[in-house]
């Protein structure tokens, strides 16, 4: 877990405007609903801080024992009482109608920022996921966006409401008396100025104590997911202790932010409320020289004035602590949103009607943030139609790099890749990968149910074709025997799967997409002799007329191939068939008979 918190610390100007950028974004993708919140949150505090306005009518009314006049008409006690309840029910009625249009608002735009985020993860290249741990971008992508909405709407909501209430309230105390009520907006202006320097050292604590947290909890994830090594290593207590450190160091830091929101509410609440006081000992001390009634009319409307006010000074806290919340969320999307795709993959790129030959030109690559460590120091080879190939060699010397330069999920870095004398960076990335079928040793599993996993980039095919590619796969059996059959759900990777029956269904996938192009990683890795013998009989069919590129470890799966490629720490050692290659010396036979690969 990170330390320091240098880049998240400041509620800088550069973040706010990122902010702003953001939401207008989400504002321009759903307008109508946006102005319809804007239209009712303004009539709403329009309606409640002009309820002041009834209040003095109907005292007056009641002081001199005459009706009152407002606009062209006269009104009595009783004609302000009923005035008075239709224009609370109005807002009500208002009130409804704001919640309701804010709260969607903030809803689309939570589904908003989680969908641009979700695009642009799945479309951003693989080496992101090297550098950032999932835990952390599942909270990105998960709290911030709901976080985002809400303060969005608790941040808009507060502030036009506030806003609305300072302007509706002074324009009425001017009209009214314009000595009392420069006093009374003095006296407003200091309260805003002590609560915003008082934010301010709350806003910083806050953020801080945010961003433990969603360590904490990215931390947390992350440890979840590996939870079977956790359970094999009987490691659970150290664990718990392990999560209590960490959650010490929020604590203290939570602490410094419960301290600043204290006093925070403390004085906002305790002054805000000795406003009206103020009002009264102000309207009592300076128009003293008018009578009872006059003097007690306007102790009414500026106290009721005074409170319409304090509502709106008390919600400003909450106003400017949605504004932290946007800021610090939005922040943190933009770390997704701005994360630069090494890969530019081409969604309008070239299109190949058939795979005759795959050709790597002196090919080189090291991981981009490591330049100095070379994993592929020279790969020059070329795939021919409807072969076989393997390509064995000891750990770390590049096998399974070939089949992700194969799969896009990094360029070369040096050289190049030819698909038919296409450059693969200048193929449709989509249309090309449809032409190929992976099975790696580590399956990938959807959470979904079997039929769902079976037919996951094979939309086109029925369920018919994918319980025949199944059984192919010597699944079909076990499925059976599952309460549910194909409709089971698999847990989150696969869970209630073992190694094997996880590549058997990748395997079930793969015969039912039929590619041109087969990669296989040590494809039957988890299964046991009997079954590996018989999926190897349907492989066997399926590597008919295709280019299949295996990488092995063991020689069972590969004796009958048309080459093998023989890697060592700097490029291709040997090629050969499995005969030649075992009767000659060199560092396939060495491999063969001390039993690396089987």
């Amino acid at each position: 877990m990170r330390k320091k918190f240098t880049s998240e610390k400041a509620f800088s100007k550069k973040k706010f405007l990122a902010s702003v950028r953001l939401m207008i974004e989400g504002i321009k993708a759903q307008p109508v609903i946006f102005l319809c919140a804007i239209s009712f949150i303004i009539f709403d505090s329009i309606v409640f801080t002009s309820l002041a306005v009834i209040v003095n009518k109907l005292v007056t009314t009641l002081e001199t024992g005459h009706p009152t006049n407002f606009l062209a008409w006269s009104f009595d006690y009783k004609d302000w009482i009923i005035i008075g309840i239709c224009w609370y029910s109005f807002y009500v009625f208002l009130e409804f109608f704001t919640n309701f249009f804010a709260s969607l608002f903030a809803r689309k735009m939570e589904i908003y920022l989680r969908l641009k985020a979700l695009q642009h993860l799945v479309e951003i290249d693989i080496n992101y996921y090297s550098k950032n741990q999932i835990g952390l971008t599942m909270s990105r992508v998960i709290n911030d966006s709901s976080n985002a909405g809400d303060a969005f709407n608790e941040f808009l909501i507060n502030l036009i409401y506030a806003i609305t209430s300072l302007i509706t309230m002074t324009t009425l105390l001017f009209t009214i008396d314009v000595e009392l009520a420069a006093i009374i907006l003095g006296y407003f202006i200091c309260m805003t100025f002590v609560i915003w320097v008082l934010f301010i050292y709350y806003r910083r604590a806050i953020i801080i104590a945010f961003d433990i947290r969603q360590n904490i909890d990215a931390d947390i994830t992350d440890r979840l997911i590996s939870i079977r090594v956790i359970k094999s290593s009987g490691t659970e207590n150290y664990e718990v202790e392990r999560s209590k450190d960490l959650h010490k160091t929020y604590e203290k830091k939570a602490r410094v932010s419960v301290v600043y929101q204290t006093v925070l509410n403390v004085f906002v609440n305790v002054f805000s409320w000795f406003m009206p006081i103020v009002a009264i000992l102000l309207v009592v001390g300076i128009r003293n020289d008018l009578n009872p009634s006059e003097l007690s009319i306007l102790i009414v409307t500026f106290s009721t004035a005074c409170y319409n006010m304090l509502y709106g000074l008390l919600i400003l806290p909450t106003a400017m602590r949605g504004l932290t919340r946007l800021s610090n969320c939005v922040m943190r999307l933009n770390y997704i949103y701005n994360s630069k795709s090494l890969i530019d993959f081409k969604t309008e790129g070239e299109i190949i009607k058939d795979v005759n030959k795959i050709e790597f030109k002196k090919v080189k690559f090291w991981y981009p943030d490591e330049p100095s460590k070379i994993i592929l120091p020279n790969f020059d080879y070329s795939f021919k139609k409807g072969k076989r190939y393997a390509i064995v060699g000891q750990s770390g010397v590049g096998k399974s790099t070939i089949a992700r330069l194969m799969l896009r999920y990094y360029d070369v870095s040096s050289g190049e890749i030819l698909i038919d004398n296409v450059n693969i960076k200048d193929l449709k990335k989509s249309d090309y990968l449809s032409r190929v079928g992976y099975v790696e040793q580590d399956p990938q599993i959807l959470y979904g149910t079997i039929m769902e996993n079976l037919l996951y980039a094979n939309f086109n095919k029925t369920k018919l074709e994918a319980i025949e590619a199944s059984k192919k796969a010597k699944l079909h059996n076990f499925v059976l025997t599952l309460p549910d059959g194909y409709e089971t759900i698999l847990g989150e990777r696969g869970f209630i799967f073992s190694g094997g029956q996880k590549q058997r269904l990748v395997i079930a996938r793969m015969i039912l997409k039929n590619p041109e192009i087969l990669i296989l990683d040590e494809a039957t890795s988890a299964l046991d002799n009997i079954v590996e013998k018989e999926i190897k009989k349907e492989l066997d069919h399926l590597m008919e007329g295709r280019t299949t590129i295996a990488i092995a470890h063991r020689l069972s799966t590969i004796k009958e191939f048309d080459q093998i490629i023989v890697l060592d720490e700097n490029g291709i050692n040997d090629v050969g068939t499995f005969d030649e290659l075992k009767s000659k010396e060199g560092r396939f036979k060495k491999l063969y008979e001390l039993s690396l690969i089987k």
